[in-house]
């Protein structure tokens, strides 16, 4: 009940047509991409399942780890792909966050290996590596992702909001914040 709670309310902060502020558009995608995470998050624990999250310059998405391989999460449309609005950018830094621990788990885990017999070339070309980790006991992998538009006028004072994951959920949102930030 309380999945399909946070589910609508995810889908109501989905920005609408009429917003012209590019804040606001930072500030609606970024709340909707948190939102979705903790959907993830719960269905994750509530499954048993480990989720990935791939991130790409325009798109996320979220994917389950079946023992095998990685692939598209079919009974859920909340955590399909989803597609930032025109000139939306997203950038995912999984190095220089504040974290003095040790990580709790290796991404090889999750990563077949070369001699693995199952996988044919064709396959293994195919296969879609997560770079943020669900642990279906609640982990997840430190990250921070920044929404910002890809227009130039913004690039001495780039309007951009941070999502920042440390660990577990529930995820913090810094913004609007202004000036530069490494995006390589």
């Amino acid at each position: 009940m309380v999945i399909v709670l946070v589910g609508i309310m995810a889908s109501v902060m989905q920005f609408s047509i009429g917003i012209n502020k590019p804040d606001e558009v930072l500030k609606n995608n970024s709340a909707r991409f948190a939102g979705i995470f903790n959907i993830a998050a719960d269905y994750s624990m509530l499954n048993n399942i480990e989720l990935g999250l791939v991130i790409d310059k325009t798109s996320y998405q979220f994917l389950g780890f079946d023992g095998v391989r990685w692939s598209p999460i079919a009974d859920n449309k909340t955590l399909e792909p989803y597609t930032l609005p025109e000139g939306v950018i997203i950038h995912l830094t999984l190095d220089d966050l504040p974290i003095e621990e040790p990580q709790l788990f290796d991404a090889s885990t999750f990563t077949p290996e070369e001699n693995d017999l199952y996988l044919s070339k064709e396959e293994d070309e195919k296969e879609i590596i997560p770079q943020v980790y669900i642990l279906s006991g609640g982990d997840i992998t430190p990250f921070r992702v920044t929404f910002y538009f890809e227009d130039a006028d913004y690039e001495e004072q780039q309007i951009h909001y941070q999502v920042t994951g440390l660990y577990s959920t529930p995820l913090s949102i810094e913004g609007p914040l202004a000036g530069t930030f490494a995006d390589d």
